[in-house]
C-alpha cells in the first residue's frame, strides 16, 4: 500500500498563481508523508458552455477511497455555475476539506477552514509605498466586484493607509470593477474623456485590470509614470508583455500552499492545529512607478517569456493535430502521443486512462478504465484498473510525488483522463493544454472512423471494404487470404461467427437496432483478432477471421464466443443462444473451401440448437440462462436460492434436459467464461480476476479454472492472449 493521498481541486492547474500554490502544497505533503493528486480542467471558461460540462466530471475522482483530505482552490473557478457544481460535489465529502482563497458565495454552505494572504494588510503596504516613497496623495483604487469579499478587503487596506497618513478617504475614489481588463479600460476611458480627473496614482486590485488601464492610457498618449503612476496588487509573469512594465505586489503563494497543506495534515492526524499567520509578500518593481527595477526579477520574466514564445512556435508549427487525425487504431494513437511526449517538459511519466467503451455514448458511467503509459521508453501495454483507484500509478511509479488528472473529452462525451506524473514539486505549463486538445481530437477522429454513420458516408470508397464495420468484405478477405502463407509458424486458422441464428431470438425492438448488434459483434471480433489477424464482415450476419495461434481450433472458437458473451449488453439484446462460432485449421486449399467447411459446421450447430429450442420450456429457461451469463457473480448462492423454490427439483431436471448441462455446471461455466475474457484482454492479477468473477478464494478459482479449461489460468493467458 502506498502513501495516503491528498487531492487538490483546481479550475486550471497551469495558471501562474495555481502553480506557485501547488509547489508549496506538494513540498509540504511530501514532507508529511503524503502523495498529491491534482484534479484540474483545461478550459475553465468565464461563461458557461454546455460542451464543457463533462470536463468537470474529473472532480468526481475526489470520492476515491485513497484520498484522505482535500484542498480546494476557491478562486480558481472563474464561472459561477462551475463553482456551484463543484460545491455540490464537495457537499458529500467524508474527509477533511480546506480551502485557499477568497470567501465566495457558492462555497458558503460548505463548512471548511479557509486560508488566504492578508489581502487587507498587503494592500495597505502597497498604498503606503505610494505615499511614503513617492509622496503621492491623490490615489484612486480600482477593486473587484462589489459582491466579492476580496474586493472589500483590499479596499479596507487602501482606506486604512490613507487614514493613517492623515489623508481624507473619499468613497468616490474606490471603483468596483470585474477583475478583468475591461474594468481598467473603462476607467482609462473615463479619464481620457474628462469624466474623471487624472489622479496622481491608480492602484489596481489585480494585474489584469492594470494591464487594461495601461494599454488604453498608452493609446491616448498619457505617459506612465510621468503623468500618472499605476501599480497593482497581484503579480504574474505576464507583466513583461505590457508597457511600461507594471510595479506590483507579489503574494507569497508558495508558503500559503504549504501552510494549508500543513493545517490539513494536522486535521487528518488529529494533531493540534497551529494558528495560521500568513506570510507577507513583497514588492516587484517595474517601470510604472519611479522605483528601480530588480534585475533578477526581470531576467526571470525574460526566461519565462522566451519559454512561452518557444512553446507558441512549437504549437503553431507542430503537425501533431494533423497526424493524430490520421491514426487508424489505438496502437497508432499511443505511438503518436509517445512521439510528441517531449512537448510536456520535465515530467516523469504520462498515462492515458480511457473507459473500456470510451467510443460509446455515456461511456463515463463505467467504472473500469483501460490504462496505458504513453511515453515510448516504458511498457505501453494496456492494463485495467478501477476509475477511482488513484494509488495504482504511484505503485507503478515509485518515488513520484504528484499525479495530475485532466479530462480527455470531445463535446459532451468524456473519454477518460490523462495523468501527468512528476517526482519533484512541479507542474505542467500551458503547452500541455494545447497538447491535450490534440489528443482529444485524435481520439474523436478515430471514433468517427468506427462510427456507423461515418462509415456509411464512406460507402463505395473501396470495393474491398465493408462500410459498416471497417473490416474487409468477402472480396477483400479473399484477396488478403491470397497473400498468406499456410506454412508459417504458428499455424493459421479460419474462425467464423454467425449471428441471428433464429429470427425468434430478436424482439421487434432489437430488429430495429440490428445495426447496433452487428457493431457490438464487430467490437468483439476486433478484440479477438488483436494485431496481425485478418477480419472480414462477409455477409449481414457473418464474420470471418484468419488468425495464427498455437491454440487448438476448439479453444479459438471458444475464445471468440467468450469475447461476444462478455461484450457489454450483447446478451441483454439478443441472448446467449443467438450465435454460433466455429474454427477450422487452414491448409493448402482455397479460401472458399475453408468458408464452406465453416458453413457446414455452423449448419450442424444450428440443427442441434433447433432441437433444443423445441423443448416446451425453452423460452423460460433460456431467459434464466441469459441472466446467469450476464451476471455470473450472482451464482455463488445455493442452487435453491436461484431456482424456483416450489419446483426446485423439476427445474433442475428441465435445465439439464434443455441445455445438456446441469444447472450447477453451467453456473461454473458462466464464471469461467468471464475469467477467460479477463485473462485474454487484461493484465489483471489472478487474485483480481477471481474477485471480479465472484470468487472469495483465488486458489479455489485457479483449481476450478484449470479443471474447466484443461490448463492453468496463466498458461491459458499465454496461449490465447490476443
Amino acid at each position: 500500500m502506498g502513501r495516503p493521498l491528498i487531492a487538490v481541486i483546481a479550475g486550471v492547474a497551469s495558471n501562474y498563481s495555481e502553480r506557485d500554490l501547488l509547489r508549496g502544497i506538494i513540498e509540504e505533503n511530501n514532507k508529511n508523508g503524503y502523495s498529491t493528486v491534482v484534479l484540474s480542467g483545461i478550459y475553465n471558461m468565464v461563461s458557461e458552455d454546455a460542451y464543457l460540462e463533462c470536463e468537470r466530471r474529473i472532480y468526481e475522482l475526489v470520492y476515491s477511497n485513497d484520498i484522505k483530505g482535500v484542498i480546494l482552490f476557491c478562486e480558481s473557478f472563474v464561472d459561477d455555475e462551475a463553482r456551484s457544481e463543484v460545491a455540490d460535489l464537495l457537499q458529500k465529502l467524508t474527509v477533511p476539506l480546506v480551502g485557499i482563497g477568497s470567501k465566495l458565495k457558492e462555497f458558503a454552505d460548505l463548512s471548511f477552514p479557509r486560508f488566504d494572504s492578508d489581502e487587507s494588510g498587503e494592500m495597505e503596504m502597497l498604498t503606503d509605498h505610494l505615499i511614503d516613497v513617492h509622496g503621492l496623495t491623490d490615489i484612486v483604487l480600482l477593486t473587484g466586484p462589489r459582491e466579492f469579499e476580496t474586493a472589500h478587503l483590499r479596499a479596507q487596506g487602501y482606506r486604512r493607509s490613507l487614514l493613517n497618513h492623515g489623508i481624507d478617504y473619499q468613497p468616490e475614489k474606490v471603483i468596483f470593477g470585474n477583475f478583468w481588463m475591461t474594468s481598467g479600460e473603462a476607467l482609462a476611458e473615463s479619464m481620457i474623456r474628462g469624466e474623471r480627473p487624472l489622479p496622481q496614482a491608480v492602484i489596481c486590485a489585480n494585474d489584469n485590470m492594470a494591464y487594461g488601464l495601461l494599454g488604453r492610457l498608452a493609446e491616448a498618449g498619457i505617459k506612465v509614470p510621468d503623468q500618472v503612476t499605476v501599480i497593482s496588487y497581484e503579480y504574474s509573469y505576464h507583466r513583461i508583455y505590457y508597457s511600461p512594465s507594471l510595479t506590483c505586489f507579489k503574494r507569497d503563494r508558495r508558503s500559503l500552499g504549504a501552510a494549508a497543506a500543513d493545517q490539513l495534515h494536522c486535521r487528518i492526524s488529529g494533531e493540534l492545529v497551529p494558528e495560521f499567520i500568513p506570510k507577507k509578500g513583497r514588492m516587484v518593481f517595474g517601470a510604472s512607478c519611479k522605483c528601480p527595477m530588480n534585475i533578477e526579477d526581470s531576467l526571470s520574466e525574460q526566461r519565462y517569456a522566451a519559454d512561452r514564445l518557444r512553446d507558441y512556435d512549437l504549437n503553431l508549427f507542430s503537425t501533431m493535430d494533423h497526424r493524430m487525425t490520421l491514426c487508424r487504431d489505438m496502437k497508432e494513437i499511443i505511438d503518436m502521443i509517445g512521439e510528441y511526449q517531449w512537448m510536456i517538459r520535465d515530467k516523469r511519466s504520462m498515462y492515458l486512462r480511457l473507459y473500456e467503451e470510451w467510443y460509446e455514448p455515456n461511456a463515463a458511467s463505467e467504472k473500469n478504465m483501460q490504462t496505458r503509459c504513453v511515453v515510448p521508453w516504458q511498457d505501453n501495454s494496456v492494463f485495467e484498473n478501477d476509475r477511482f483507484d488513484l494509488q495504482c500509478l504511484f505503485e507503478r511509479e515509485k518515488g513520484a510525488v504528484v499525479c495530475y488528472y485532466t479530462p480527455v473529452f470531445s463535446g459532451t462525451d468524456l473519454f477518460g483522463d490523462m495523468v501527468v506524473i512528476y517526482d519533484t514539486p512541479d507542474c505542467y505549463d500551458d503547452m500541455f493544454r494545447h497538447w491535450l486538445k490534440s489528443v482529444s481530437i485524435g481520439l474523436e477522429f478515430m471514433r468517427l472512423k468506427n462510427d456507423f454513420h461515418y462509415l456509411l458516408s464512406c460507402q463505395g470508397i473501396s470495393e474491398y471494404g465493408d462500410s459498416l464495420t471497417g473490416f474487409y468484405n468477402l472480396k477483400g478477405l479473399k484477396r488478403e487470404f491470397a497473400t498468406l502463407s499456410w506454412e508459417q509458424d504458428p499455424p493459421l486458422f479460419c474462425v467464423m461467427l454467425r449471428l441471428f441464428m433464429f429470427s425468434r431470438s430478436l424482439s421487434e425492438e432489437v430488429v430495429s437496432r440490428k445495426t447496433e448488434v452487428i457493431l457490438t459483434a464487430a467490437r468483439a471480433v476486433r478484440r479477438f483478432c488483436g494485431d496481425g489477424a485478418i477480419a472480414g464482415h462477409t455477409a449481414d450476419d457473418t464474420f470471418v477471421c484468419f488468425v495464427r495461434s498455437r491454440a487448438t481450433a476448439e479453444q479459438l472458437s471458444d475464445l471468440l464466443s467468450v469475447m461476444l458473451l462478455c461484450e457489454n449488453g450483447y446478451i441483454e439484446r439478443v441472448g446467449r443462444d443467438s450465435f454460433a462460432c466455429v474454427c477450422v485449421p487452414c491448409g493448402m486449399a482455397s479460401c472458399s473451401s475453408f468458408l464452406a467447411k465453416c458453413d457446414e459446421l455452423i449448419d450442424k450447430q444450428q440443427a442441434e440448437m433447433k432441437k433444443r429450442r423445441l423443448y416446451s420450456r425453452y423460452s423460460e429457461l433460456s431467459e434464466f440462462r441469459d441472466r446467469i451469463y450476464a451476471s455470473p457473480e450472482m451464482t455463488f448462492t445455493q442452487d435453491r436460492e436461484l431456482l424456483p423454490e416450489s419446483d426446485f427439483e423439476l427445474y433442475r431436471v428441465r435445465y439439464k434436459r434443455c441445455f445438456g448441462i446441469t444447472f450447477h455446471q453451467d453456473c461454473i461455466a458462466a464464471r469461467i467464461t468471464r475469467a477467460k475474457y479477463y485473462l485474454a484482454t487484461t493484465q489483471l492479477e489472478l487474485a483480481d480476476i477471481s474477485e471480479k468473477c465472484g470468487y472469495l478464494d483465488h486458489k479455489y478459482f485457479q483449481r476450478q479454472f484449470a479443471a474447466a479449461a484443461g490448463m492453468p489460468a496463466l498458461q491459458y493467458r499465454m496461449l490465447l492472449k490476443r
